[in-house]
């Protein structure tokens, strides 16, 4: 199983928009996952596989375990496809 992040400035507001937006991107993947919400600061102390987030707060994650990928649109389906797609294919699952 993956952890996901949806990450925005309070973890309240345009996350939860992109998580259900990511939830159809990784169900058409097939891929067993675990999303969550959260802010830009608390996403930095906590473990994950995959987070995405838009620009303005990439550079202030800082978590180690995880990849983090911009979302320019979050309401962009095909490019939260393509974005979720490429992290997949870009994570060690060994």
């Amino acid at each position: 199983m993956i952890k996901v992040f949806a990450v925005c400035g309070m973890g309240l507001g345009t996350s939860v928009i992109l998580k259900s937006r990511l939830k159809k991107a990784l169900d058409e993947a097939g891929v067993d996952y675990d999303i969550e919400v959260t802010d830009a600061s608390a996403a930095n102390g906590q473990s994950a596989d995959l987070i995405f987030t838009s620009a303005e707060f990439a550079d202030k994650i800082k978590n180690k375990t995880a990849s983090v990928h911009v979302i320019k649109n979050f309401t962009d389906r095909d490019e939260i496809t393509a974005t979720v797609n490429e992290a997949l294919a870009g994570l060690d699952t060994d």
